[in-house]
């Protein structure tokens, strides 16, 4: 029963708190995990050119070290 119950409150624990981060993925077995896994799919089937802004690595700029 414990198990249960914590895997359920887990979800409602702001991030503040320790909680999933709002852009977490859903969990396995539900409908939204699985049309997040087919979006996911379509996305690394389609050229890097055309994916969007969540492809492209972040830049890092290198300041003078003193």
């Amino acid at each position: 029963m414990n198990q249960k119950v914590s895997a359920g409150m887990a979800d409602y624990i702001p991030a503040w708190a320790g909680g999933l981060p709002a852009d977490a993925p859903p969990r396995p077995g539900t409908p939204e995990y699985d049309k997040f896994m087919q979006e996911r799919e379509r996305k690394r089937l389609m050229p890097a050119a055309e994916r969007g802004d969540d492809a492209k690595p972040a830049a890092t700029t290198q300041g003078a070290a003193h």
